[in-house]
């Protein structure tokens, strides 16, 4: 885990969703509990509650965002 990685901050699973997706596509948070628990996306469940780091984007594998975070980290 990269600098950028370690300073991500969570965001609530809905706030994520409304960002990452198109208006009315937005998955639910049980569905976005499941990409957490399987990898897909980097994020934590705490007191039942779904959250993800900010620096994820759906659609980008995890080993493409972080060669990209670990690029840029090296360029400052």
């Amino acid at each position: 885990m990269n600098n950028q990685q370690r300073n991500a901050k969570l965001m609530k699973a809905s706030e994520w969703a409304g960002r990452e997706f198109a208006d009315g596509s937005a998955p639910q948070n049980r569905t976005i509990k499941t990409w957490i628990l399987r990898g897909k996306v980097r994020g934590a469940i705490i007191d039942g509650k779904v959250y993800v780091y900010e620096d994820q984007h759906f659609g980008i594998p995890q080993a493409v965002s972080n060669t990209v975070m670990s690029l840029v980290a090296a360029s400052v």
